[in-house]
């Protein structure tokens, strides 16, 4: 389980070419004396249609529920992190995570598949939930 972030701080905010916006956001804090913690949060939004639900489930009547549990739109997320990083190189460690997201994982983000991809994978872990509880 990952721990929740308290404090984020907007840096960036990139179009992608399959019309998603990539947030960007820094949560550093100071760990202990001049260490800090250095993460870097990148999310995308996505807003899931009836249709879209309705192109990747095996049960079509689960959407409202889906909504009611997940909400009409939801997050693709990922964090970069580095720990006890000396304050004099949290900038240039910041820098460097995001240099590196920008250089490995844009053209992932920016596929023309990724939502579809993001939606199915949420729908099938909701459906499996669902398989659970019953």
């Amino acid at each position: 389980m990952m721990k929740k972030i308290t404090s984020l701080k907007p840096v960036d905010k990139i179009a992608l070419p399959n019309d998603l916006v990539l947030e960007l956001y820094d949560y550093s804090r100071r760990v202990a004396g001049d260490r800090w913690f250095v993460g870097l949060l990148s999310r995308i939004p996505i807003d899931v249609s009836e249709e879209d639900f309705a192109s990747v489930a095996q049960d079509q009547g689960l959407y409202e529920e889906f909504i009611r549990d997940q909400g009409q739109t939801i997050c693709f997320e990922m964090r970069k992190e580095r720990n006890f990083i000396d304050q004099r190189e949290k900038d240039r460690a910041f820098k460097q995570l995001l240099d590196e997201l920008k250089q490995h994982a844009l053209s992932y983000m920016g596929h023309r598949s990724f939502a579809r991809g993001f939606i199915k994978q949420r729908v099938r872990d909701f459906e499996e939930r669902q398989k659970w509880w019953k």
